[in-house]
């Protein structure tokens, strides 16, 4: 690994993180590196691996520096272990857990349910715009279905009811954890 070097003074390496893996996210390298990084940073003299990972809304982060474990190899032996305690201590949240999580920006008050405008121009020229009630679910990681339900043809409230109801019956079909914890299960 080579530090970053700071051009306005060379002698000076900023903060460094990587790992020793391939750097492909799935490989046995990378899993086997989840959650720790490298610290390198020659000005501070800090040479330690890092364990950051976030479980609930908590963040939790240890460093293992190389000369108080006993050398680098140690420190990253010591790091892995911490981060395997804590993946066995600390479940990550339920793909279903995250997905009902009310965000901050949802005003429908339900989560995964939202109001859409959607303005088309007509063949004419002329400009008309149109308001669903849209849900959204997750399905496998990355991916998601939504439904989108017209105010016009079901009315403000059944539209409204119509969304919530596909998205239970959506969140039904959700398993599995959070999918960026999974590389931290095994």
């Amino acid at each position: 690994m080579t530090p970053l070097q700071n051009p306005a003074n060379p002698g000076h390496h900023k903060y460094v993180a990587s790992t020793p893996s391939s750097g492909v996210a799935g490989s046995k390298a990378a899993d086997d590196m989840y959650g720790i990084s490298r610290i390198d940073d020659v000005a501070c003299r800090t040479h330690a691996w890092r364990v950051s990972l976030r479980r609930r809304g908590r963040k939790m982060v240890k460093n293992f520096p190389d000369k108080k474990c006993g050398g680098r190899h140690q420190a990253l032996r010591c790091a892995k272990e911490y981060r395997d305690w804590i993946i066995k201590n600390n479940q990550p949240l339920s793909r279903i857990e995250f997905a009902s999580i009310l965000r901050k920006n949802n005003q429908s008050g339900v989560p995964g349910v939202c109001l859409i405008e959607c303005e088309y121009r007509l063949g004419n020229g002329a400009r008309r715009a149109t308001q669903y009630w849209e849900a959204i679910w997750p399905t496998t990681p990355g991916r998601h279905i939504k439904r989108r339900f017209s105010i016009t043809a079901h009315g403000m409230e059944r539209a409204f009811q119509m969304a919530c109801a596909a998205r239970n019956t959506g969140m039904l079909n959700v398993e599995g954890v959070f999918w960026p914890a999974e590389r931290g299960l095994e």
